[in-house]
This record gives C-alpha cells, structure tokens and sequence, in this order.
C-alpha cells in the first residue's frame, strides 16, 4: 500500500505491502498503522499526518489467535509471577470486561534485526491499562510470522528468527489477557552488508546494497540507497531507484533504469535500454543495438558499437555515437556530440550545441540555439536550423544550411573540388549571413561569378582557374562584396576524439481521407403485374399493333484503367488516377477510397489525386488498389503501380573548340547520357545559365534560341539539331544545366565551350607550329610535334607521337593525347593532361590542373597553389612551394610535397611520400604506403596496408590504420595510433602519446615521458627512457618500463595477464588503477585516499587481521588466484571492501612458477565472486625475507 502526503510533520513512513506505518520523529518508539481503500482519508501519526491511499492494499494478515503448542512451545496463559508486595496482583478472568475495571489495551510495536540474525523483544512494553500497570498484563493469544521462526518465552517476550535468506517486513499479531483489540507487530529485517542474490523478481533494501541477478529473466529494483545491480544473463530489468546507483546489464536484451541519483549505466552484451532518468549520470550502450536515454541533468552517454539511439534529455549532456550508423538527440542544453564512425543523424535540438559528425556521410540538424555544427568527413548535411549558427562541412561535398538567424558558413582552401560538382553547396545565404575564410584562404584569393539556376547562383572558386570551393543557391554575385566574409583564425577541424538516440519516432503515417458511403444501387422503378390471363376482346377489324416505346438501357459503373506511376527513390510521389478513367454515363467521377498499402502510405487529395509517400528506407515498387465513383453510386476499382525512377546518368561531358563568328554542333560525341527507363525524348537537358559569347540553339528552318529556363533532350543531341553560334569575340565560355526526367534530377554540370580567332592544323609528320598573339587551337596529329602558344588563352592538341607542347602567356589548355609527350604550361592558370604515353607535365607559374592520365608521368606544380593527379600507372608528382594537392591515382607513386601545406593522397598502391616542409596532410590510401612527413606538425594516415610512417620533426598526428605497420614518431611531442595490425611503434624523442590499437603491438616510447596503451591483443610495450605510463589493456601484454619512475596503467581487472619484467629495478615504479574499473577506494571525485597495506604471514580466521586493508601481501605460495579468494574470505578481519593482494603462485603460469603476481577482489569476504590476477612480477625476488622492501601500499594509486 503506498500513499501520497497531504499535511506532513517530520515522520518515517515503512510500507509493508499490507499496512502502511507511520513514526512521527517527535514522539520516539511511537507509530501508527493504517488499512484502508482506495480513496480513504486516514487519521494521522499524532493527529498532524494525513494519508490518501493510491492502491488497494494486500489483505491484513490473519489474527486469529492460536495456543502456542504443547510441550515444546509455551503455554498460552503464561503462569502468574509469584505474588510480592512490590508486584501487584494478577487480574482474575472474572472481570471478563463486565466488571468495573476498564479492559488492558495492546499497542502495535515494531522491531529490526539482520539478515539472518534472531532477536527477542517484550511487546507488553507499550501496552496500558487505566488506573493499573504493564506488569499486570498478560498475552493471551499469538499467531505466526510467514518469514521466520517465532518462539514465546514467558512475560510478553518473544524470539523472532528470520529465514536465511529473507529481508524485509514480516509480522503477527497477540492479544492481552481481558483485552480489547488485537495488536499488530512488525519485524523489519535488514539485508545489511551482504550481497544479495535475486533470481527472478525481487528487490534490495532502504539502504546500499549489492545486489546479484541470476542467470534467467530477472527484474530487480534497488530502492533507495547507492546500490550496484549485475544482470548477468537474461533479459533483464534493473532498476536503480534511489540515490548513487551502478546498473551492469551483461549478457541479454537488458532495460536499466537509473531512477533518481547520479547513475552509472553499463548495458553490455547485446540491445539493451538504458533509461537514467534524473540526475548526472553516466550511460554506456556498449555492445549492440542500444537506446541510452539520459533524462534531467548534465549526462555523459556513449553508445558503444552498433547502430545505437542515444538521447541527452535536458541539461547539458556529452553524447558519443562511436561505431556504428548512431541516431543522437542533444534534446534541451548545452550539448556536445560526437557521431563517431559510419553515417549518424545528429539532432541538437535546444540549446547552444556543439555538434561534430567525424567520419562517414552524416546529417546533422542544429536546433534552436547558436549551434556549432562540423561535419567532418565525408559528404555531410548540415542544418544550422533557427540561431546564429557556425557551420563547417570539412572533407567531402556537404551541404549547408544556416535556417533563421545570422550564420557563418566556413570554407578553407581544401574545401570543394576541380568539379562544380565537388563544391561545398549553400542553400540559404541570406543578408547577415557570412563567409568565414579559415586554412589560410583570403578574399583576395577569390573568384566569384555569376551562374543562374531559377533566380540565380553565385559560384565561389579560389581563383579563376582554381578549385569549385562553394555555390550559394539564389544568390546574385553583385551582392557578395569582402563585408560578406570574415576571417577564422586558428584551428578548426576539431581533433578527432576516440569514440558514444533512441530512434526517432516516424511521423505516422497520413491518415487517408475516410471513404465515403458508397450511394447504394438506386431502386428501379417497379415493372406492374400483368394480369395472367387477359380477357381478348373480339374484333372484326383489328387495328395494326402500335410500336412499342423503347426500354431505357440499364446504368453502367464507371471504367476505371491500371496507372503506371514512377516516384524519386527518397521521396513522395502525387499523381492523378482520374486522368484515364471514364463513365459510360458522361456522368462526373470521383476517387473515393484506397486499399493496404504494405510499404507505404496514401492520402487522397481534391480531383483524384494521390501522395503516396513510402516508409523510410523502402526502395522497392508497390501496388495498390483504388476506386472510383460516378455520379450514380456505382464504383470500379483498378490498380496503381507504382516503381522507383532510376534518374538518368552523364556519360560523355566533352567541351567544343569553335572559331568567331562560326557555328558547331554539340554531338553525342560532345555531350551524351542514358536512362534505363526513359527514352533519349525524355532525358532532358534544362538550362540554368545560357552562354554569354554566341547563342545555344535548335536549328531548324528557324533556329529557336535556348535561353535560361529552357531545355533541350538527348534526341535533339543525337539527331544533329543542338548548335551553338559564337559571336565576333574569342575566350571561354560554358552553359551550365541540369540532367533530369522530369522525376529524378542530376546535380548541376557545366559544358565547356571556347571560342578561338584561329584554327591551326599540323600533318601527319614531325610539325612546329608556333602560334600568335590570338588565342588559337593548334592541332599537331599524327607525329612527333612542336606546338607553342604565343600568348592568350590557347588549346593545343599534340595528337599521336611523342609531342612537345608550351601554352605561353594565358590560361592555355595542353592535351598531349597518345605518345610519350612534354607539355609546359608557363604563364597563366593552366590545364596540362597528359593523356596516353609516359608524359611529363610542368604547369609553370599560375594555379594549375596536371592531370597525368594513362602511363608512368612526371608531374611538376610550380610556385602556386596546384592540383596535381597522376591517374593510372606509376607516377611522380612535385609541389612547388605553394600549399598544393597531390593525388597519385592508381599505381606506385611518388609524392613530394616540399615547402607549403601540402595535402597529400596516394590513393591505390605502394605510393613513396615525402610530406616536406609545412603542415602536411598526407593519406596513404589502400596499399603498403611508405610516407615521410617531413618538418612541421603534420597529420598522417596511413590506411589500409602495411605502410611505413615516419612523424619527422614537428607535433605530429599518425595513424596507421589497418595493416602490420612501422611507425617512428621522431622529434616532437606526437599522437601516434596504429589501427588493427601488428604494428611495431617508436615514439622517438618527445613526450608522445601512443595507442597501439588491436592485434600483437611492439611499442617502444622512446625519450620523454610518453604515454602507451597497448589496446587489444598481446602486446610488447617498452617505456624507454624518463618517466612513462604503461597499460597494456586487452590481452597478455608484456610491459617492460626501462629507465625511469614508471606507471602501470589499469583500467578495469578484466583486460587479461600481464608481465612487468622490471618493476622497481631502475626507477621507484608504481600502479595506476583506473577508480571507474576498481571502485571503492576514492571518496570523492578527483580525490584519492592513501591505501593501507600489511603482510600476512598468519593464515585463517585466527591470523592476521587484515580489516581496512586495501593491499595484502601473503608470503605464502597459492597455487591459483581462487585459492587465494577463499583465503581471504576466511582470514581474520575479512570483510565486504575490495583489495589488491600479492602472492606467489605455484601452478598458473608456465615460465614463472613460484614468482609474485597481483591481483584484486573486488568483496574479500564473498569468494563466489571472482578474483583477478592482473600482472606477474618476476623481478620481486621470491626467496626475499622482507617482501616490503620490494612492494607496498604506496605503490598503488587510486586516480
């Protein structure tokens, strides 16, 4: 029975499931019990507390007396005390409530006890009579305890012994010899210290407990107090309630609740719930599927691996999607998310969010709220929604939208791409929204024109030539002055943190409008009887028989025909059934109704549309029925079917080369696409920007003229009919257009067009063309060729042979096609392709393009910013002393960066970098790579592959990603990650920080104070010289500290077996203990408590005593950790605390019999819960006669 307070004086309230009791403070030893139904008002403990039920209670227990039995138990009647002057006398039975005395009264009482430990108490204490004493009452009757032994021994004193294992409220009632009412009482029995084991559905105590789940289903509920609940196997339901608790789901689809409290959360094996309701609490999803749900308070959640649902709740909460394709929801706060790896949806919701998508094509919704939102790599969408939002794509072609509020939209010069396609797109730049330039790119280094897509885009490139870095969509370019950017200083990419909602909740899907009763069929008029047999009347004469009146044709329903519908594969589709259906009457239709839909949904629409919208995700086609209506209530019903479009695709995109003044068509040589499901008269070219020197045109007898907003198909390409007429004016010139169905539609492409004062041909021998001061095209065919630009823009073509080609002054176009071909761009912002043949490119001054294509090609930057990819085969690619783009393309390439910050790709096979000097970024693609990344701090990674990395000088970031890899840190403080692989590491000089990552690591860290984890596998670390901190985590690792004061680092006593070869032998060493892994040894957050240690040499129960000790050290020799587990069970002092201990084992490990390991128990007095070893100590000498001068307590830390 649980009850809600009215009026409240300070009272303690104990719900038995059957009374409820109440003990006002003020009046000790004193409480009321109360009973009652639903909606009852109680009378309260000293008339100033007032109860209303909220459930009915569970029936009383029965009161009936019983006589105790004979002759074990005690007489129902105790005998009469011996008669004294100080004793007043017995009260005789005669008075049987008739007499004149009043009737004694028994009062309820309550008494606790321990689990398992028996009590006696004298319930006659508390009972009264008027005008007489306590000592004149006597029990009269008793019933049993349902929980426990109860023995009566004489003069209202009773013996309670609970049962083993019970803990809680048990009860039975008495009556007083002559009395009125019986009277309750109640035993509470606490659980104490002791763990306790639930298999099924139970429940802890009022206090801390520690509490222990079996194998099957349990549903388990702490109450109050900071309680700690293990799962183990099952699905499981736990419960925290109360207080500081720690929830461990284990094995199973567990659901955990932390209730009230700062809760930790761990959910383990498989899809768990994680709810933490209130408070700041602490969720790990960890493996599986999970939903973790912070609730009120400023939460830290980590879904673990898996596609996990996480969600903040209010506060400001720290959220980690970690692996997996997470769905994460900041919720009200200040929150800070990290997607982690694959593809997250992120949802800041309210609130100022920091929000980052880190690897993988994400989408990310700020929120209301100043949002900074980063998508990281990959192509992202980002949505800065309602606020002044800051958002940054980072790596791949994103999309930004700011939404309400005054937004900064973040490019660098690594933003966008060589293709229009590649740019970062804006959807939304409004008045008050900004450009924010960072990575060293400057408005000076812009070029920004004027493109037209409906009401016009504005396309951002660094410099004429250079890179696509954004379009802003309906934005005109004369609207973007310098005030429409401002400068990021610093670093913004954010580094990359190790990595953690539910899933959002569809909308549901559209309620179809309901169907109308159909009319029913109308009566027919009824046909009258004929009369069976008609009199004939005779006639002489009879008249002809007149022509009947002809009978009006029955009612036809209407017709209605099967639709064909295609939809985009992401989107809704609305159509119109109507359009191909008839009624025989002429008379109006009407779509009434639609059938199931199995993966989708449909809503009907005035004038006999449809919207069908699919589930999400679903990309196959659907079928359903419909019906219709005509004006007379009959109904026809067809099929709509309804298929994913597939959008066309651009094959061919090759510009023209037209003289002034001249005409050219555009072939499918030119320009060509193809559609699976569409014929070339419906795959359509729409223009969004007309070309602005000649005019775009379907010839006919009357050229039509192709302007903004209008299109042209594949058919007018393939027949001939698409021209384009170029006015008295050489240089370049493009339209840029959509590919589209009229469904499906193509991100925006642009057709290159030039227009030249002058066509020069070659033969077919060895030609040396030199151009003039126009802007010429100059082909050299066949031959081993000279072709050089004198100035101006110039497109030279070196056809077959082994050509050289020179562009001169101007932004020049060289193809030096088939043949081993040379080709120099000079002056100007140039494009070099090599095309076929062993080619070597040198771009000269100006922002270049080098594309080397097919064969072994030299490629050459200069001294600007270029683009230099090698393409197919094996190349090498030179910067200039600009910050430039290496790509070396398929093949074993070589890369060298020299001065600027280089990025760096090798993209397919054995590629040989050198970073140089500047800050680098370098990725080595699939393949065993071997990079240098030379001065400065540099970023590398390493990829697939057995690579060789070497940091150089400089802070360095390296990571060698998958593969048995070789990194050497060099000088400089370096963040070092070797990826899955056996991968052998050298941090070098410098205070570096080293994570090995999974598989058999070497790790060495060299000069400095380094940091080094050993992650997963069986690894080999070695600290080096000055001071390190070792953890070997997962596995038996091998950890050899060197020179120095030295930390062994342990994070939980699970990760395995480890071997410290030297511990204390060349430094004063020590062991660092993770607080969260090994709890119990710190009283407050940030603080640590000095442990307390003694050496047994006395064992059992009668020894040592080993109370408020947190290390033990036994001289004596076990021959297993177990063994030393009930040991410690059993030894004197032994109590509930965890401790570390050292022994020497006997049996365990081969190669190191006899020698000193450490371990932990985390209960000393319960050895059915497991003990750990964590590290064998061969260096302590086992034949030593004073183990303390080789360990102790100040050797292990708490952090």
């Amino acid at each position: 029975m649980t009850s809600a307070v009215i009026n409240t004086v300070s009272a303690r309230v104990i719900n038995t499931q059957e009374v409820l009791l109440i003990f006002p403070t003020e009046i000790p030893g004193v409480f009321q019990s109360f009973t009652g139904l639903v909606g009852e008002t109680l009378p309260g403990a000293n008339g100033t507390v007032i109860f209303v039920p909220q459930n009915r209670p569970a029936p009383p227990p029965t009161t009936a007396p019983t006589t105790p039995p004979t002759p074990t138990a005690a007489p129902t009647t105790p005998p009469t005390p011996t008669a004294s002057p100080t004793t007043p006398p017995t009260p005789t039975s005669s008075n049987n409530n008739g007499g004149t005395s009043p009737a004694p009264v028994a009062n309820n009482d309550f008494f606790q006890t321990n689990l398992g430990q028996a009590t006696f108490f004298n319930v006659l204490e508390n009972d009264t009579v008027k005008g007489g004493s306590g000592t004149s009452i006597t029990v009269n009757q008793f019933s049993s305890t349902a929980n426990g032994t109860l023995v009566f021994n004489g003069g209202g004193i009773f013996t309670y012994t609970p049962d083993p294992k019970f803990f809680g409220v048990d009860s039975f009632s008495y009556t007083v010899t002559n009395g009125t009412a019986p009277a309750q009482v109640f035993i509470e029995v606490l659980a104490g210290n002791q763990p306790i084991i639930i298999e099924g559905i139970g429940k802890g105590t009022e206090t801390s407990d520690y509490i222990t789940g079996s194998s099957g289903n349990d549903v388990i509920n702490g109450l109050a107090g900071n309680d700690t609940i293990f799962g183990l196997a099952g699905n499981d339901e736990l419960r925290g309630d109360e207080d500081n608790d720690t929830l461990y789901g284990n094995e199973g689809n567990d659901t955990l609740t932390g209730g009230e409290g700062n809760d930790e959360l761990n959910g383990g094996k498989d899809n768990d719930v994680l709810d933490a309701s209130a408070g700041d609490d602490t969720g790990f999803g960890q493996l599986g599927n999970d939903t973790v749900i912070g609730g009120l308070g400023n939460d830290s959640l980590y879904g673990g691996q898996g596609a996990d649902s996480v969600r903040g709740g209010e506060g400001n909460d720290l959220i980690f999607g970690d692996k997996g394709s997470d769905v994460l929801w900041g919720d009200a706060g200040n929150d800070t998310i990290y997607g982690g790896g694959e593809e997250d949806l992120i949802f800041g919701n309210d609130g100022a969010d920091n929000l980052y998508g880190n690897q993988g094509n994400d989408t990310i919704f700020g929120g209301i709220g100043n949002d900074v939102v980063f998508g990281g790599e990959g192509d992202d969408q980002l949505s800065g929604e309602t606020g002044d939002d800051f958002l940054f794509g980072g790596l791949g072609v994103d999309t930004l939208t700011g939404g309400s509020g005054n937004d900064t939209f973040v490019m660098t010069s690594e933003s966008g791409g060589a293709n229009l396609g590649d740019a970062q797109i804006v959807n939304d730049f409004e008045p008050g929204d900004r450009i924010g330039l960072a990575g060293g790119l400057q408005f000076s280094d812009l070029f920004i024109s004027q493109s037209s897509e409906n009401a016009g885009n504005t396309i951002i490139r660094n410099g004429s030539a250079g890179s696509y870095i954004a379009v802003l969509i309906g934005v005109d370019s004369n609207t973007i002055t310098a005030d429409s950017f401002t400068p990021i200083s610093g670093t913004i990419i954010p580094i990359p943190v190790p990595t953690p909602t539910p899933t959002p909740t569809p909308n549901p899907n559209p309620t179809p409008t309901p169907t109308p009763t159909p009319n029913p069929n109308p009566t027919p008029t009824p046909t009258p009887t004929p009369n069976p047999n008609p009199t004939p009347t005779p006639t002489p004469n009879p008249n002809p028989t007149p022509t009947p009146t002809p009978t009006t044709p029955p009612l036809q329903p209407p017709i209605a025909q099967n639709d064909a519908v295609k939809r985009p594969p992401d989107g809704s589709v609305t159509f119109n059934v109507l359009k191909n259906d008839t009624d025989p009457q002429g008379s109006q239709l009407t779509l009434v109704s639609v059938g199931t839909i199995a993966n989708g949904s449909a809503s009907i629409t005035a004038g006999g549309n449809i919207t069908f919208t699919p589930n999400p995700g679903f990309t196959g086609p659907s079928t359903f029925p419909y019906t219709i209506q005509n004006s007379y209530g009959l109904t026809s019903t067809a099929q709509v079917i309804i298929t994913v479009n597939i959008s066309p695709t651009l094959l061919v995109n090759n510009g023209i080369i037209v003289l002034q003044n001249d005409q050219k068509n555009i072939t499918s040589v030119n320009l060509f696409a193809v559609d699976p499901d569409n014929p070339p008269n419906e795959i359509f070219y729409r223009i969004t920007q007309e070309p602005n020197l000649g005019n775009l045109q379907i010839v006919g007898s009357t050229p039509q003229r192709i302007n903004t907003g209008g299109s042209f198909t594949q058919q007018n390409i393939d027949t001939g009919s698409i021209q384009f007429s170029a006015r008295n004016v050489s240089g370049g010139d493009q339209f840029l257009f959509l590919l589209t169905d009229n469904i499906g539609t193509t991100a925006q492409n642009s057709f290159s067009i030039t227009i030249v004062d002058d066509i020069i041909t070659g033969t077919d021998g060895d030609d040396l063309i030199i151009g003039t001061g126009f802007s010429e095209n100059i082909r050299g065919f066949a031959g081993n060729d000279t072709l050089i630009g004198a100035g101006n823009r110039d497109i030279i073509e070196g056809g077959t042979g082994n050509d050289s080609l020179e562009g001169g002054e101007g932004n020049d176009v060289l193809q030096g096609e088939e043949g081993n071909d040379t080709l120099l761009g000079q002056v100007g912002n140039d494009s070099l392709f090599g095309g076929q043949g062993n080619d070597s490119l040198d771009g000269g001054a100006g922002r270049n393009t080098l594309l080397g294509e097919d064969g072994n090609d030299t490629l050459i930057a200069g001294d600007d910013s270029n683009l230099l990819s090698g393409g197919n085969n094996d190349d090498i690619l030179i910067s200039g002393i600009g910050n430039d783009t290496l790509l070396g393309g398929s093949g074993n390439d070589s890369l060298t960066g020299n001065a600027g910050d280089d990025s760096l790709y090798g993209e397919d096979g054995e590629d040989l970098i050198f970073a140089g000097v500047g800050r680098d970024l370098v990725l080595g693609g699939p393949g065993n790579d071997s990079i240098d990344a030379g001065e400065s701090n540099d970023t590398v990674f390493g990829g697939t592959g057995n690579d060789s990395i070497i940091g150089g000088d400089g802070d360095d970031f390296a990571n060698g990603g998958d593969g048995t890899d070789t990194i050497f840190g060099g000088i400089g403080d370096d963040s070092v990650f070797g990826g899955v692989g056996n991968d052998s590491i050298l941090g070098d000089l410098g205070d570096d920080s080293i994570f090995a990552g999974d598989g058999l690591d070497t790790v060495s860290g060299g000069i400095g104070n380094d940091l080094i984890f050993g992650d997963e596998g069986n690894d080999t670390l070695f600290g080096g010289e000055d001071d390190d901190t070792l953890a070997g985590g997962g596995g038996a690792d091998s950890l050899i500290g060197n020179l120095g004061n030295n930390s062994y680092y342990y994070l939980a006593p699970t990760e395995g077996v480890d071997v410290i070869t030297e511990f204390n032998i060349n430094g004063d060493d020590r062991f660092l203990f993770s607080s969260l892994g090994f709890p119990g040894f710190t009283t407050a957050e940030g603080t640590v408590v000095p442990l307390q240690g003694i050496i047994v040499s006395n064992l059992g129960s009668g020894g040592d005593n080993i109370s408020n000790k947190q290390v033990i050290i036994f001289q004596d020799t076990f021959d297993n950790v177990q063994a030393v587990n009930a040991t410690l069970k059993n030894q004197n002092g032994s109590g509930d605390t965890a401790a570390f201990f050292v022994y020497r084992n006997n049996l365990s490990y081969a190669g190191f019999s006899g020698a000193y390991v450490m371990g932990y128990d985390p209960n000393l007095s319960d050895d059915s819960l497991p003990a750990f070893d964590l590290v064998i100590l061969p260096s302590l000498d086992p034949k030593t006669n004073n183990i303390s001068t080789l360990i102790g307590p100040s050797d292990f830390v708490i952090i």
